[in-house]
């Protein structure tokens, strides 16, 4: 399918397939988001399931959007045949904004006959009585209709603020899996993968060192490495300690 894109600082309307360096085949899982990543396989897998929503929650950085994303890009593969959306929730609370009586029935058709379901950062629907409201009436029409309905969040559903008893009850009514920081080693895979993809290779020791100064999470290593490797061609050679230190501003 074609993706659909709004103004903003991502592509928050997708279709599927899009956005390919999302894969689960290119995903690092560590021993803290093994459960996640087997339900998240699960549940595009065609497979007859004794659930229909999935709720990934866990930090900034730990990998939720790649699986989201993921799980898009597999069923487009493996079940061409099923619709899947993506949404990042602040999108769907400003177009739920722009509905009035009249309109909700219009604004609603585009999601009610979805088979897969993907919402990004669902907890940012706290305080918005409206748009909670057309969230769930779509839960309950997908829910209806046998499909699929994967959240991403931050805040796990015990803590959800501002956010309606009967859609968190809803919430509830799935699967919910924490992606937890990654230990050390698999922090240390992340670093040497993605240094293979920019082509810049960073000795064990040096990852190490690393690890005990920045964040073990993905986009802090991922500027890591490519504030190693634009150092690493300013000066025309190989990634050492010192390099790195200036590299990361580290004395």
């Amino acid at each position: 399918m074609a993706h659909k894109t709004m103004a903003g600082s991502r592509q928050s309307i997708l279709n599927f397939p899009a956005r390919p360096e999302y894969d689960f085949s290119n995903f690092v899982v560590s021993p803290g988001s093994q459960f996640a990543v087997s339900l998240a396989r699960e549940i595009c897998s065609g497979t007859e399931l004794t659930y229909q929503t999935l709720f990934l929650t866990g930090g900034q950085g730990m990998g939720k959007t790649h699986l989201l994303m993921a799980i898009g890009n597999h069923t487009a593969q493996s079940l061409p045949e099923k619709n899947v959306l993506y949404v990042h929730c602040p999108d769907f609370i400003r177009l739920s904004q722009s509905d009035s009586a009249e309109t909700v029935p219009h604004s609603l058709a585009p999601f009610e006959n979805l088979d897969f379901f993907l919402m990004d950062d669902v907890d940012k629907i706290a305080g918005h009585p409206a748009s909670q409201k057309k969230l769930y009436l779509i839960y309950n029409s997908i829910m209806t209709r046998g499909g699929k309905i994967i959240f991403t969040g931050r805040t796990s559903l015990n803590d959800l603020p501002d956010t309606e008893d009967y859609l968190k009850s809803r919430f509830r009514w799935g699967m919910t899996a924490e992606i937890q920081a990654m230990d050390d080693p698999t922090s240390a895979r992340l670093f040497e993968k993605l240094g293979r993809d920019v082509g810049v290779a960073v000795p064990q020791k040096t990852i190490a060192y690393l690890l005990k100064r920045i964040p073990r999470d993905f986009p802090s290593i991922k500027d890591a490495v490519t504030r190693i490797n634009e150092e690493s061609l300013k000066q025309k050679k190989k990634v050492s300690l010192p390099l790195v230190k200036t590299a990361l501003s580290i004395p």
